[in-house]
């Protein structure tokens, strides 16, 4: 972030003009490799002229003056030039004119992110009389860097056709603020992030691919689980994808990225079914292997078979948070939601020690899976497939819940304010979206 101090200056002697200084950039904000544009203004003031003046620039390491690019008055020459320092001599500087400099200069690639650097502009009037020198100076703080995004995918490196591919995409923002006043000028607003697939890679039809946040303060990350399924009929070898594009606005709201980045997977051919049972010992692992599987894919179907009804979630001490139903047919009934309630609060009364536990109970023909965490309560409410299927989900629930409200959730004083993820944690837990992972929110973000 660049931010300009005011400019001091000082006159420089009875029978000479006086002049002020004023250096500026042309973002608040820089990554490496960019470019800041750097404008200096020299305004000559009283009576007069500056017979000779020497005006310099100086950038600290991490900044780089590009001396091919520069531009300055025809009354000044350049008398020395690098990369961190600029000097020119100028004749003549006449009354009531202001005289401009461009220095741009670029951010290292190898710059240090989450610091300030600095670059200070100087003049100094030479000659007639003793060498007392007056200087007029005005610094400007840079910070590098601000948001990164990357993806990780499950498996990481081939899949098979018909496969699931789970994609992880992360975005961080990587600054350390040490001070309220550091931490504003860090925090990146208006977040936005576009995800794309490729051919042969299919999406559920509901799954949001553009997510928004309004603020991502330093060390703060979100990330988004997106499951894709490779299709059939993707050849060998060819490579499937999620691009993601990330384009944010700093303090001053200037637009910066979009930054880029892609998951890639190679869709690989299937191992060879083996035919060799000669040995016995073979076909007994084998037989070990199918029963494992077959277990392994009865709890699966399990899990996708049944059907969440309604959702209560209460904080430790025993206050609703949130009730949440599927679809548009949620009970409306003020009377049968209060029983529900009751009816959970003294289960949970009842049944559960001071630990983290998961049980079950019936209500009404229907049946619960209860998990009583650190600071919440979760119950679920079905009326097909068995509760107990439930109870991987509600764990991932309960830690996607803590992540984004931990602090909060400890001493809850009432203000729902305060929980504004539950909301989109819940409907993705009723849409299924912690099968497998699903979508893993933190605090501001929704769904475009």
């Amino acid at each position: 972030m660049v931010v300009p101090a005011a400019a001091s200056s000082q006159g420089l002697g009875p029978d000479a003009s006086s002049f002020t200084l004023a250096l500026s950039a042309d973002r608040l904000s820089a990554e490496r490799n960019e470019t800041i544009g750097l404008a200096l203004y020299l305004n000559v003031t009283g009576g007069g002229q500056l017979q000779l003046a020497r005006v310099n620039v100086t950038v600290q390491p991490d900044l780089e003056i590009d001396v091919a690019a520069l531009g300055m008055p025809p009354d000044c020459f350049v008398t020395t030039a690098n990369t961190t320092f600029v000097e020119w001599q100028c004749t003549s500087l006449r009354v009531g004119r202001s005289y401009g400099w461009s220095i741009p200069a670029s951010v290292a690639a190898n710059a240090t992110a989450g610091r300030y650097r600095t670059a200070t502009a100087a003049a100094l009037e030479i000659g007639g009389g003793p060498a007392t020198p007056r200087v007029s100076r005005v610094d400007v703080w840079i910070v590098i860097g601000v948001l990164a995004v990357s993806i990780d995918s499950n498996p990481s490196t081939s899949v098979f056709q018909g496969d699931l591919a789970l994609f992880g995409i992360n975005v961080t923002n990587f600054m350390d603020a040490n001070d309220t006043g550091n931490e504003t000028r860090l925090t990146a607003h208006n977040v936005t992030l576009t995800l794309e697939p490729s051919p042969y890679l299919q999406i559920n039809a509901s799954t949001p691919l553009v997510y928004r946040n309004y603020t991502l303060t330093p060390r703060s990350s979100v990330i988004v689980s997106i499951p894709a399924i490779v299709s059939e009929g993707a050849p060998i070898g060819t490579q499937v994808w999620i691009n993601a594009s990330l384009v944010y606005e700093d303090a001053t709201n200037r637009s910066i990225g979009p930054k880029l980045a892609r998951g890639i997977l190679t869709v690989a051919a299937p191992p060879p079914f083996q035919k060799n049972f000669i040995n016995l010992i073979v076909i007994v692992a084998f037989g070990i292997l199918t029963i494992v599987v077959a277990i392994a894919l009865s709890a699966g179907l399990g899990e996708r078979r049944i059907v969440i009804d309604e959702v209560f979630l209460m904080h430790r001490s025993g206050i609703l948070i949130q009730h949440m139903g599927q679809g548009p047919d949620l009970r409306k009934d003020d009377d049968l939601v209060a029983s529900m309630f009751v009816a959970i609060q003294d289960f949970v009364r009842d049944s559960f020690d001071t630990k983290a536990t998961l049980d079950e109970m019936s209500f009404g023909g229907r049946k619960a899976a209860v998990l009583r965490g650190e600071h919440v309560i979760l119950a679920a409410l079905t009326s097909k497939g068995n509760p107990r299927y439930l109870f991987p989900q509600m764990k991932a629930v309960e830690r996607a819940l803590e992540r984004a409200h931990g602090p909060a959730l400890v001493d809850w004083d009432g203000r729902l304010t305060s929980l504004d993820q539950v909301g989109p944690i819940l409907q993705s837990f009723l849409r299924g979206g912690f099968r497998r992972g699903g979508l893993r929110r933190v605090r501001g973000w929704t769904n475009a």
